[in-house]
């Protein structure tokens, strides 16, 4: 009888122990999946700026000659006060045309309005998050490297953003690889996530 007992208990909590595995499994998969998504959600919003800097710098480039600053306000879509506090603005009334000044002073303005605070935070988060994860099930261990991987690229973006630098090409060529790879790492994790049980 004691024998019996003991195979049922034993049976009991190997399936109990299944069935914790199974929850934890589900939940790793769940934050992992979680990470993902707001890496992707975080490098939109970096890459919104980014967008904006190519923007400026090109125009400025090409305008040969100071910018109205109503001019300024059609192009990067900001509010003509936006412009004419962030901006320099020469005694005529005017942006001067040099691109470095005015990619300074739109990153300036990303400063000041905390977007890219938000995104240095938002980064913050996901850093701890990827390190609590840190562990995986084996069924995970490639996944979590594809997203520390992404992670990576995230943050390699994201520098860009606080200090966008080089020339107009190079700084284009950077952002639109990053940009790709950084999609591409997002849908091989889709691809090579482990399915629901």
């Amino acid at each position: 009888m004691k024998k019996v007992s003991f195979v049922l208990l034993l049976s009991v909590s190997l399936i109990a122990l299944v069935g914790c595995g199974n929850k934890k499994s589900a939940e790793y998969r769940a934050d992992l999946q979680d990470v993902a998504s707001k890496l992707l959600d975080n490098s939109a919003k970096t890459e919104e700026i980014l967008d904006q800097y190519a923007t400026v710098w090109s125009y400025s480039i090409k305008s040969k000659g100071a910018i109205p600053v109503q001019e300024m306000s059609t192009l990067t879509g900001f509010e003509q006060d936006v412009i004419e506090e962030y901006f320099e603005i020469n005694t005529a009334g005017n942006i001067p045309e040099d691109f470095s000044t005015n990619i300074h002073s739109l990153n300036t303005y990303y400063e000041g309005t905390g977007q890219l605070e938000e995104i240095k935070n938002t980064s913050d988060d996901i850093k701890n998050k990827i390190t609590e994860l840190n562990e995986p099930p084996t069924e995970y261990e490639k996944v979590y490297d594809e997203v520390l991987d992404m992670y990576n690229l995230s943050e390699e973006y994201i520098e860009m953003a606080l200090n966008p630098n080089g020339s107009l090409q190079s700084f284009n060529e950077d952002k639109n690889q990053l940009s790709n790879d950084i999609v591409s790492k997002y849908k091989r994790i889709e691809v090579i996530m482990p399915s629901e049980d």
